[in-house]
């Protein structure tokens, strides 16, 4: 029989409830154009691949920070899942990518070939991302558990 996982603490879930509030917030608010700021026939994916590239590295970072600094589990949960969680949504990036497979920004594909063709280059650059994205994390992961290994 399988262990039965421990049970959250309320205090935690209010603090990934908050964090990923203002996560949310900061992605969508941030001074460089948003989804909000254009129709949905000109979605820029560059704005949200940096939102994704900065969060990835600051979770790696602070993940390596507070696991060898023994933060208290609400913080870091607050922190790593809560904001983190929603300020790099990969769905917001999956969704401006579509907007290009769908011909919203590049010219819509007039034959299947087309189609096929572009659908298989947005897949390879997300999967890219995704990649490159995780690389960022792990880099930033050791970062911080090195950071934190020196006391200042």
């Amino acid at each position: 029989m399988a262990n039965r996982a421990p049970s959250p603490h309320p205090v935690t879930i209010i603090a990934v409830a908050i964090g990923g509030a203002v996560g949310a917030t900061a992605r969508v608010f941030l001074p460089w154009p948003t989804m909000l700021d254009n129709s949905l026939t000109s979605f820029d994916p560059l704005p949200l691949a940096i939102i994704n590239l900065l969060g990835a590295a600051l979770l790696g970072l602070v993940t390596g920070y507070s696991s060898q600094r023994r933060w208290p589990e609400p913080v870091v949960k607050g922190v790593t899942t809560g904001f983190f969680g929603a300020f790099t949504t990969m769905s917001a990036l999956a969704l401006a990518y579509s907007g290009l497979t769908f011909g919203q920004t590049v010219y819509p594909a007039s034959t299947m070939f087309q189609g096929v063709a572009i659908g298989a280059g947005i897949v390879a650059i997300l999967l890219t991302f995704l990649f490159v994205t995780t690389v960022v994390t792990l880099w930033t992961l050791k970062l911080g558990v090195h950071l934190a290994g020196e006391r200042v």
